[in-house]
């Protein structure tokens, strides 16, 4: 079931997952925590992180500080722009590394899939980004015009670390 539009917070309003430190989803059926095999994320563990909001007549200024504002240590930072209408990116999930996702400019959707259910979160606001922890398969749509997707991660680029086919990714969650 995908929620539309969740996730599009107001300015004083932070949306956080549950009080549980791994995000383990335990289902009936899930894959478990054998050698060698993943597990089922709670979509709950992915949740919009209000970031400190400086205010001022001549234009707002917003930092992100690592491991204060953010549960990791930020290692690489990317940017999607010039995104064309009608495109779809990312298409993947990450076994380990973490993300925050924000829109600098503009909007767009983020759909989350853990393997058992789905949720969609709109970004539109630059002091607010979308966590998401590994093994979640993100993909990103509905650019508007002129939008940028800044990306903040906790690991250098290692492409051993994706899964870019959804069977291979529900594979590995399911068992």
């Amino acid at each position: 079931m995908i929620n539309k539009r969740a996730g599009n917070a107001l300015d004083d309003e932070l949306m956080t997952g549950p009080d549980r430190e791994d995000g383990i989803l335990e289902r009936p059926g899930s894959v478990g925590t054998a050698p060698g095999k993943a597990v089922a994320v709670d979509l709950d563990h992915a949740r919009i992180i209000k970031l400190p909001v400086v205010s001022d007549t001549r234009g707002n200024l917003t930092f992100i500080e690592s491991s204060r504002h953010i549960p990791f240590q930020i290692r690489r930072v990317f940017y999607l722009y010039d995104v064309p209408g009608g495109e779809t990116r990312a298409g993947h999930a990450n076994k380990q590394l973490e993300q925050l996702i924000i829109a600098a400019s503009g909007s767009f959707d983020v759909i989350l899939d853990n393997g058992y259910e789905r949720k969609r979160f709109f970004l539109n606001r630059s002091y607010f980004g979308l966590y998401i922890p590994g093994m979640i398969w993100r993909e990103l749509e509905n650019f508007s015009s002129g939008s940028v997707c800044l990306v903040l991660t906790s690991d250098f680029y290692d492409d051993a670390d994706y899964y870019r086919d959804y069977q291979e990714f529900l594979q590995a969650v399911r068992g």
